[in-house]
């Protein structure tokens, strides 16, 4: 039961209030600058070993690959283990990848190898971080920390292109992967001192081993699939957005189709703009009541522009609809409420943990999807296609997507 709530919601500056809530937002920051910047690096590394772009593709991506794994055999921990010591600790671990790498002693497996396997373990920590939010910001602020997190991840990824691409041509690969090094050790010291110590959320007292992991982490995801108000919460969570995913997948062949292959990047930058404002209208301005009610024309505003793309606008016309559409993206934050007030205490952190590997599943899916059909219709048909398939799952989903109680 969702509570109709149409007070003002918090504003950042009174989540930044609340001291463990600063360093953990620190820490994302740093953490999410730091893997923009060690992808970089990986790749030109990977390339100047190998001279293969398909190699260098791979690294960049490598530590993604394994992440769907991770959440199907190991998300429970995420409910289960100190949130102070293992994010710390992660960060630790993290430090010393990157010094691994940093020394340049392992062949182009090795690196390739060493990426995954931290990939597969990505899931626990960033699972536990999402999960801690409403506990340090309380229920009403926990859209707007979210909303905060958010916002940083697409700074941070513009930030660490930035930065990284200047790193790579003072330092090279090697001197990035330094940096990457001391900027994972930095957020580790920021989370053991900023953050509280707080107790597991899970209840089972059960000695942790890896075999009793696999199978908690089976159990639960069975419960909350069970659960048809939480099944429908994730289906909502991943269909529509992922599609959308898929049509900017298409941006550079959709570019090149216009004649105006240079301007992809104008396109890719009008979506994450719209993205980061869509965010700030749910996460900062909209009451509970507000969110309830924007859920579903947000969803459905997310696949609409795309719809025109089959007419095959202008470079300036399909940035402003790439920019508009991606303004519904806030509708998931619209459903992160009612998604935690659905899924058990115990197992917060698993439940916003399947929702992210779900979401990226899809997203990887719908993205091949999309170019297979890129190969025998034209670009801009298929980001149309794409934007159909958001608007019919959209419609399928309508009834969690407008539900307020």
């Amino acid at each position: 039961m969702l509570v109709r709530d149409d007070t003002k919601p918090p504003g950042y500056r009174e989540v930044f209030r609340e001291r463990d809530f600063r360093a953990l937002w620190a820490a994302h920051a740093l953490l999410n600058l730091g893997e923009v910047m060690k992808a970089l690096a990986l790749s030109a590394l990977v390339y100047s070993r190998s001279g293969s772009p398909l190699l260098s593709g791979i690294a960049y991506v490598a530590g993604l690959l394994p992440q769907v794994l991770g959440s199907a055999a190991l998300l429970s921990l995420a409910d289960r283990l100190s949130p102070r010591l293992t994010m710390a600790g992660w960060d630790v671990a993290r430090a010393v990848g990157a010094l691994v790498l940093a020394l340049d002693v392992l062949p182009v497996p090795g690196v390739l190898a060493l990426s995954m396997l931290y990939g597969l373990f990505d899931p626990v920590p960033a699972a536990m971080k999402t999960a801690l939010l409403p506990e340090l910001t309380g229920d009403r602020g926990f859209v707007p920390a979210q909303s905060l997190m958010n916002i940083t991840v697409g700074a941070a990824q513009i930030t660490g292109f930035a930065v990284g691409g200047s790193l790579l041509a003072l330092f090279g690969p090697v001197g990035t992967l330094w940096v990457v090094c001391g900027g994972a050790l930095l957020s580790a010291v920021l989370l053991r001192l900023g953050l509280r110590i707080r107790p597991p959320r899970g209840t089972d007292s059960a000695a942790i081993t890896p075999a009793r992991a696999l199978a908690t982490t089976w159990s639960v995801n069975r419960m909350l699939w069970a659960d048809l108000r939480v099944r429908r919460l994730l289906l909502a969570l991943c269909l529509p957005a992922c599609w959308i995913v898929g049509a900017e997948a298409l941006m550079i062949s959709y570019a090149d189709e216009i004649g105006s292959p240079r301007a992809v990047s104008a396109l890719l930058a009008a979506a994450a703009v719209g993205m980061l404002i869509g965010d700030i209208l749910v996460g900062r301005f909209a009451t509970q009541r507000q969110r309830n009610r924007w859920a579903l024309p947000l969803s459905v505003l997310l696949g609409a522009p795309y719809l025109f793309f089959a007419a095959q606008p202008g470079i300036a016309v399909a940035t402003g609809l790439a920019a508009l559409a991606s303004v519904g993206f806030g509708y998931s934050l619209c459903l992160q409420g009612p998604f935690m007030s659905a899924v058990p205490v115990e197992s917060r952190g698993q439940a916003f943990g399947l929702a992210t590997s779900g979401l990226m599943s899809c997203q990887g899916i719908a993205a091949g999807l999309t170019g297979v059909v890129a190969e025998t219709v034209q670009p801009s048909v298929g980001v149309a296609m794409a934007a159909v398939a958001s608007l019919l799952c959209t419609a399928l989903l309508g009834r969690v997507l407008r539900s307020r109680s």
